[in-house]
């Protein structure tokens, strides 16, 4: 699923919680930063389970933009990193 804007993120946000009968739990296992100037690269080992699922691991990453006023925002989110490839 693709979704652009905070009302189109909010509702698949609500989807998978909802398919996960709200128990899907989240923990970071380590992350790396690679930044330059306005740009960060992020590498993070996620751990994902939920009630019926077994655990996963998922080597997910993220860019990061430095907006006018100095805030980080997230402008790539790929939380399945490489495993989107299929491979």
């Amino acid at each position: 699923m693709n979704a652009v804007g905070k009302v189109q993120i909010r509702k698949a946000f609500e989807a998978i919680a909802a398919h996960f009968e709200h128990t899907l739990d989240i923990k970071q296992a380590g992350m790396e930063i690679l930044e330059t100037g306005d740009t960060a690269l992020v590498l993070s080992k996620t751990l994902v389970s939920a009630k019926g699922h077994p655990l996963q691991e998922r080597k997910a990453t993220y860019v990061f933009r430095k907006d006018a006023s100095g805030v980080w925002v997230c402008v790539i989110d790929n939380s399945y990193g490489h495993d989107l490839l299929g491979v």
